[in-house]
């Protein structure tokens, strides 16, 4: 009888087979219980649309509302030569124009956007650029309700408090940023002077607290400046 005896006189279970088939066996085995490689998971991500405006101008800054209602069709805003455009997307890629604004200075070139909102739910949306006037548009009004001066030349960037949306704060070619309260008209603080930047303010930002700003320029500087609770 072929086969060998293993341990305490127990027969092995191949016992019957050649060492052909065992070999088979074994290896089938192996391959049945060895599990199958994933295919690794691609990103759709792809283009959707493409868009040009016809002033013919380049386009400097695009911001998304954040404050529109969650259900709703995302809505974003374009500033470019003295034109500010508002656009709404669809869930198809497709892009729809709501409506533009042209300001009355054909020298306007407006530079920078940000989106903020009153007291009673209604969206405004702050632009400036290389004439140093901020100006407050109201959507739904289609025209500008507010403006701002105090810059001495280009402002460069808009950037809304986190936490308030009344404070506004605003960064230049004069070398500072100011700080504006929309809702009292009145600016806040000048961000400057000995401890200020050396050349043009280019971007500024706050922290997600509202209680730090960060500002970088053409003096290659970085600039932390704090601002105190109310």
């Amino acid at each position: 009888m072929s086969g060998s005896i293993v341990g305490s006189g127990e027969r092995s279970t191949n016992e019957g087979f050649s060492e052909e088939a065992q070999s088979s066996e074994m290896a089938a085995s192996s391959l049945r219980i060895r599990p199958k490689a994933k295919k690794p998971v691609i990103p759709q991500y792809k283009f959707s649309v493409f868009l040009k405006e016809d002033h013919k101008q380049p386009l400097f800054g695009v911001v998304f509302n954040y404050y529109v209602a969650p259900t709703a069709p995302p809505v974003f805003a374009t500033v470019g030569s003295n034109r500010v455009t508002i656009y709404e997307c669809h869930s198809d890629g497709g892009v729809t124009p709501l409506q533009a604004y042209t300001d009355v200075d054909p020298d306007e070139n407006f530079y920078t956007c940000a989106w903020s909102y009153t007291e009673s739910g209604e969206m405004l949306l702050a632009v400036a650029g290389s004439k140093a006037i901020i100006r407050i548009i109201n959507p739904a009004l289609l025209q500008p309700v507010k403006t701002y001066t105090g810059h001495g030349n280009a402002i460069n960037e808009l950037k809304f408090h986190p936490h308030d949306p009344s404070l506004l704060l605003s960064v230049g070619k004069d070398q500072a940023l100011r700080l504006w309260n929309i809702r009292t008209d009145v600016c806040v603080v000048i961000f400057g002077g000995v401890d200020g930047h050396r050349d043009e303010v280019l971007s500024g930002d706050f922290d997600l607290t509202g209680k730090w700003i960060m500002s970088c320029g053409m003096d290659h500087a970085l600039k932390l400046w704090s601002i105190p609770d109310p």
